[in-house]
């Protein structure tokens, strides 16, 4: 067909194809977007050169029974490297953040995190060095490799190799040296850094690179053997070590430190569920709007047949418009790809560049799927062109349908699609207020502020000028925050002859720490105001309490540590996500942290940030304020169950409205082939009101119908994602039959303006020619 022949016929069905177009477009773009970053997460880490020898090296976890912790001793790794033939080498690395860097009598703080590793990471992994050396870059303890964005930021274009920074210490500086350039990969990695530094042999994560042909599973039975050889992490476990791939380290969640990031796989499955979902109502949407177009056309292939055309000289030419329409519709999902890739790296956590769409494998990604659509319109088109002469499509402006199964089945399943995700969005966003909206166990105003551990001294200073501002109701003096960042202790007691072991939480603070923060006390006195009566005392919780069945524990010694007495028992209060259960935990005494809780009089925190700022601006000018509220802390701890509320809204949104577009395409074919039906109806009396409920009661059953097969499909997924929370929202039926009645009414919504106008056209018009 020539180009020009084949724009008028596209430009002659202006609305049909428009709306393939702007469908398919969004529908590709999003989920190309969510194929580039299903494929970047799955390859993870793929551009080092020895990815597949390199592995992680496991130890048992000496607090939680049954887990394993990266994590290895001194000398562990020397040993398995030493009389393993399997083991090549290995590569240590711990975080070593320092809190400010000193460049040219510039202080640069929260700089991002600084690791310390063995003097042969850049050799080890494929970190690209753009200048230095990757074998002597980190020769010395006092060289440091950093990234081109910091040579920039700190150095300008000047050369920065040789140049001198400091690292500011608790303990003093520390002057380095730039020994190295390194550029961050544009594939995805695990590892986050922005400066390297160089650390002997300590305890701290370890990965071994094996042998090409290594033995793993033979390897491991090696480990196990040798393990009376091979320092251990901790004298109460097994004492054996693991190996974990490098890359399938990257989806542990249950890695806690902060070198490496990581990614739940359930992110990935889901991502890819809603793409297809994306992909299925626009290929729908697509599909109906063909067989619209292919009923518009019945009558002139009846001709072209009657005059001798063969069934795919027929279907050649509308291959040609459909394939038209589906490249205008590809180019414009890159644009639109453009567009959303920073929205979508903001909810996804995903650090994608732009550039990166453009490699091999994403590319053909993109075509594989618009091969897909082209397979399907081939297969479509070839089954209902020119099947047989139709004489009655012969008749000036007559339509006749190409199979009436068709539209309703495409629309039937965009309004499923579109009701489960609608049902998704809802229970999400229940999820996320019951989350935001339930009783912790703390004051949620209560503010924390992080000293210098140099400037640990002025934690009491600190306080007693806070305590005389009136807008400050009380103080304390902690170790750290009480929102993720207890530590866990291993204690042993004696049951009936038998040894037993647990492992409580703790939090340190002092004898404001349970008042400052709202803990309810149960029962006991709890800390005294009297700092010497309070050593060696502590406060446990209900879920610890619950261990010991039966028991008085108040004024006797914590069971495995008997030295800690129990001074009282508060109400349980959430240190974790609400994924997981209150785990047993107590707060132990403690006057010299280095954290400040402090708690405002209602409606007053703005007054006392202010008040924080001015005294540390007169105690610490040299250092930056750091200071949240535990509710921030709290809400950042959820943030990934927001994003997916996002994503989801997000994704519900453009459902809806491809849905929305798509039934307004077949509304359109619908009162069209109607019109002189509905002509003849209205010269025979008949109502608007009569006319809109023939022409809608179709789309009722079809909204009908995809409600009754949406909502066991939400119901089961929404609640495996709910099973994930310890402490969840309630999954009513409300809430499914709410989706029914919003997905009813934006199909009524559509259709209706159509039907409308159909209804009040002039009956003379659509009858004068018969």
């Amino acid at each position: 067909m020539k180009a020009g022949v084949l724009f008028r016929s596209l430009f002659r069905s202006k609305l049909n194809s428009v709306i393939i177009i702007v469908s398919l477009a969004i529908g590709l773009a999003c989920v190309n977007l969510i194929s580039v970053f299903i494929i970047r997460e799955l390859k993870t880490d793929g551009f080092h050169q020895y990815k597949n020898q390199i592995f992680a090296l496991q130890a048992d976890d000496p607090w939680e029974e049954g887990e394993k912790m990266y994590y290895s001793r001194e000398g562990s790794a020397e040993y398995m490297k030493d009389n393993f033939a399997e083991v090549e080498d290995f590569c240590r690395i711990i975080n070593a953040g320092p809190p400010k860097v000193i460049v040219n009598n510039q202080e640069y703080f929260d700089e991002k995190m600084t690791i310390a590793v063995s003097s042969n990471f850049f050799e080890f992994f494929s970190y690209e060095l753009i200048y230095g050396n990757p074998k002597k870059a980190l020769e010395s303890e006092q060289n440091v490799v950093i990234s081109e964005e910091l040579a920039q930021k700190y150095f300008g274009n000047s050369n920065p190799l040789g140049q001198q920074l400091v690292f500011g210490k608790s303990d003093g500086q520390e002057e380095m040296t730039v020994s190295g350039i390194f550029r961050k990969p544009n594939e995805n990695t695990q590892m986050i850094f922005d400066m390297v530094r160089s650390v002997g042999n300590k305890n701290s994560r370890c990965y071994l690179q094996l042998s090409e042909n290594a033995n793993i599973e033979l390897l491991k039975e090696k480990f196990a053997e040798s393990k009376d050889e091979i320092p251990i992490v901790h004298d109460g476990t097994p004492g054996t070590y693991y190996l974990k791939g490098l890359q399938d380290t990257y989806f542990d969640t249950s890695r806690r430190q902060t070198i490496e990031a990581s990614r739940d796989k359930a992110d990935l499955k889901i991502a890819f569920v809603i793409a297809m979902m994306i992909l299925g109502v626009a290929v729908f949407n697509y599909l109906g709007l063909v067989n619209n177009r292919l009923s518009e056309k019945t009558g002139e292939h009846s001709i072209r047949r009657i005059n001798g055309s063969s069934k795919m000289n027929l279907a050649s030419g509308f291959l040609a418009e459909s394939s038209m329409l589906v490249l205008i519709a590809f180019i414009s999902s890159f644009i639109l790809l453009i567009w959303a890739l920073p929205f979508f790296n903001s909810l996804t956590g995903s650090d994608i560049p732009l550039q990166s769409l453009l490699q091999s494998d994403y590319l053909m990604v993109f075509i594989g799927i618009v091969g897909f659509i082209m397979v399907i319109t081939f297969i479509f088109v070839l089954t209902k062109v020119g099947l047989k002469i139709n004489i009655s499509a012969l008749k000036s402006g007559k339509l006749i349908s190409t199979g009436k199964i068709y539209i309703p089945a495409f629309n039937i399943s965009q309004l499923v699609v579109s009701t489960i995700l609608i049902a998704g969005s809802l229970i999400i966003t229940k999820q996320i207020n019951y989350i935001t909206n339930k009783d912790i166990g703390i004051n949620k105003e209560v503010l924390e502020v992080k000293i210098p551990r140099q400037y640990k001294n002025m934690s009491a200073i600190f306080k007693d000028e806070l305590e005389k501002n009136s807008s400050v109701e009380m103080v304390s003096v902690a170790e750290a925050s009480p929102v993720l960042e207890h530590y866990l202790v291993l204690l042993h007691y004696d049951e009936n002859g038998q040894d037993k072991q647990y492992t409580p939480s703790v939090n340190v603070g002092d004898e404001n720490y349970i008042k400052t923060l709202g803990i309810k006390l149960v029962k006991g006195e709890g800390f005294s105001e009297s700092t010497e009566s309070n050593q060696n005392k502590c406060v446990i919780n209900e879920s610890l309490a619950k261990i010991f069945p039966g028991q008085d524990l108040i004024g006797k010694g914590l069971p495995g540590s008997d030295n800690m007495i129990v001074a009282g028992i508060v109400k349980d209060f959430h240190y974790g996500s609400l994924k997981e259960f209150v785990e047993p935990g107590y707060v132990a005494y403690g006057n010299d942290g280095s954290y400040l809780m402090v708690c405002p009089v209602v409606g007053q925190q703005a007054m006392v940030r202010k008040a924080v700022q001015e005294i540390w601006g007169e105690k610490i000018p040299d250092f930056p304020l750091k200071m949240e509220s535990i509710g921030d802390r709290y809400e950042w701890m959820h943030r990934e169950n927001r994003n997916y509320a996002k994503l989801i809204g997000a994704c519900c949104l453009i459902s809806v409205f491809l849905s929305m577009i798509g039934l307004f395409g077949v509304s359109y074919y619908t009162s069209r082939k109607r019109i002189k039906e509905i002509g003849i109806r209205k010269v025979n009396g008949a109502k608007i009101f009569e006319i809109l409920s023939l022409l809608n009661k179709d789309f009722l059953k079809w909204v009908s119908i995809s409600f009754f097969i949406a909502t066991p499909i939400a119901w089961y997924f929404m609640k495996e994602w709910l099973d994930g929370f310890a402490y969840k929202t309630n999954l009513n039926l409300w809430i499914f039959f709410l989706s029914g009645i919003i997905a009813l009414g934006i199909a009524l919504l559509t259709v209706t303006f159509q039907s409308f106008k159909a209804a009040r056209r002039n009956p003379v018009e659509s009858l004068r020619n018969e």
